[in-house]
């Protein structure tokens, strides 16, 4: 009886201690969400009357989202991109766009609104995701330590700030690398590496618990992945495939139903992986996306920017083989998903090297991800370095080795802080805001022309049309508009007073634009050429449709 009641204490401590640490880490958890929030307050605390967007970075790509955001506001399932002019099939969609969209259309809340509240809402749910994969794997002492530092760490970076850009460590630069910045700047990075953290979550339930539910809901979210976030899938499928061929060798046996439960997540997956790789066939336009190149940067960038924790992720591999616990299974899992994260970038280049070319020109964003694996072999190794100090001074070093790994995500807050001063925005084409008579243009073309309507204007007003006018643009998006840097050259021609107008008549009749979006001589600081005045100087075969002190709206006869 004794023996009863003291077993049944130590449960009743076990589930109270557990209550406890999530306790913890919901904390932790909503102050990090809500500290994202902080710099967008800032944002508009700022805007003193011009428009502001509620984008601190990136801007141009946030754009394209919420262009597919307002496809699916208008109705459509499948988008285009409106980033050009170009014919194109209207064949692909974005599952996690098309149902912002869709709640916009049906509540009328504004869309910023959604977008925010998907990215802040979203990232408390992967956070949680996080933890609860982290309780699976690790000591339980190590997992507050990896939660934190999955929360806020980054690397070296802060200390080439001065050159920062992307010849830095990637805390510099890198949104999709870390957790902190994708959380901060970017809805699409949070629901994709959700997805990542699910699926890999569930086919961990699925072998420890050997339940084929398991395997099949993680075939779901596989199948999400690959229509939200497609090049994800194929790290997931590459750490879970490393973590079943090193187990069976170190095991030394096969686990057949292991491998079934994987080939059948994989099969359930395979669809939208697909669907995609067909569009990337059939599609020139979506081809053309898929293909603008993004390298990996050398691998001293990356080794800089995830200094800290690949040199606590070492201690843990060390203490781990050293206690012969290398076989373990939650190690030899995160290990494998560490690697595979990490190293993927860099496997078109072997194949390259042998002469074997991968259709992979996305590289560098193949990392998305990694910093999770590293965080937790991190955390455990952090813990194994202090669990012998008297507790007191065990949490003190515990915090002061987090706090050290902040920096550069601090670093990173204050120049957004200070490019919102300066009405910058990083990408150099942008400013953080638009003065009120711009966005007046915007909403005139919104209230009063139709989506097949093509504008023409620079790109740096012209990537803000899709999203928030609906027409298509000749030119707006380094990436997504088809030989971007010509036809830039071309819209400078095209304002420039002093070019001919048998130029301006050649590139109208080439892009079958139905309206011109011209600039006052007062804005010339930002195109670099003398700005013909359409007013004073009309263009024969137009007309004023809009005008106001900085801008004027032509229409092609």
């Amino acid at each position: 009886m004794q023996c009863m009641k003291a077993t049944s204490q130590k449960l009743h401590n076990r589930i109270a201690s557990e209550r406890f640490t999530d306790r913890k880490a919901w904390t932790l958890i909503l102050a990090v969400v809500l500290l994202t929030l902080l710099p967008y307050l800032f944002g508009a605390w700022l805007s003193l009357g011009r428009k502001y967007f509620w984008i601190n970075h990136n801007i141009d790509d946030n754009c394209v989202y919420l262009a597919w955001i307002r496809q699916a506001q208008e109705g459509h399932f499948f988008f285009e991109n409106r980033f050009t002019t170009d014919p194109q099939p209207r064949l692909s969609t974005n599952l996690f766009f098309w149902t912002i969209g869709t709640i916009a259309r049906w509540t009328g809340l504004p869309v910023l609104l959604l977008f925010h509240a998907a990215r802040m809402g979203l990232g408390i749910v992967w956070l949680w995701t996080l933890w609860l994969l982290y309780k699976r794997l690790l000591p339980e002492d190590a997992r507050m330590p990896a939660l934190w530092l999955a929360c806020v760490s980054a690397g070296l970076g802060w200390l080439f700030w001065r050159n920062a850009g992307i010849n830095a460590p990637i805390d510099v630069w890198q949104v999709e690398a870390f957790t902190f910045l994708s959380l901060y700047l970017n809805p699409l990075f949070v629901v994709g590496t959700l997805l990542m953290t699910l699926c890999l979550y569930d086919l961990w339930r699925a072998i420890q618990e050997e339940k084929w539910g398991y395997a099949t809901r993680a075939g779901l979210w596989a199948l999400l992945l690959g229509n939200i976030h497609s090049y994800d899938v194929i790290q997931v499928a590459g750490a879970w495939l490393a973590f079943l061929v090193a187990s069976s060798i170190l095991q030394k046996r096969f686990d057949r139903q292991r491998w079934l439960m994987a080939i059948a997540t994989a099969l359930i997956g395979l669809p939208t992986v697909a669907y995609q790789y067909w569009l990337y066939r059939v599609d020139p336009i979506f081809r053309h996306r898929a293909d603008v190149p993004t390298s990996a940067p050398p691998l001293w960038h990356v080794v800089a920017g995830y200094a800290p924790l690949i040199v606590l992720a070492l201690v843990a591999v060390m203490v781990l083989i050293r206690e012969r616990r290398y076989r373990d299974e939650p190690f030899l899992f995160l290990l494998c998903w560490a690697i595979v994260g990490v190293g993927l970038q860099y496997l078109p280049r072997i194949f390259a090297a042998v002469g074997v070319h991968l259709p992979m020109n996305f590289e560098r964003k193949m990392v998305m991800g990694a910093h999770l694996p590293l965080c937790a072999l991190a955390g455990w190794g952090l813990w194994l370095m202090v669990r012998r100090l008297p507790a007191r001074r065990a949490l003190l070093v515990t915090a002061l080795v987090i706090a050290l790994t902040t920096p550069s995500n601090i670093r990173w807050l204050i120049r957004d802080g200070q490019n919102l001063i300066r009405n910058m925005a990083n990408t150099g084409m942008h400013r953080a805001y638009m003065q009120p008579e711009e966005w007046e243009a915007i909403q005139w073309l919104a209230d009063n022309t139709q989506p097949e309507e093509a504008v023409l204007t620079f790109p740096s007003f012209a990537v803000f049309i899709p999203p928030f006018a609906g027409n298509r643009v000749y030119v707006g998006h380094w990436g997504e508009t088809p030989q971007f840097a010509e036809r830039l050259r071309e819209v400078l021609r095209f304002l420039d007073a002093r070019r001919p107008d048998s130029e301006r008549y050649t590139l109208l009749h080439r892009t079958r634009a139905k309206y011109i979006v011209t600039f006052s001589p007062e804005l010339q600081a930002w195109f670099g050429v003398p700005l013909r005045d359409f007013i004073q100087q009309p263009l024969p075969g137009t007309e004023v449709v809009f005008r106001n002190q900085l801008v004027a709206i032509l229409k092609v006869l």
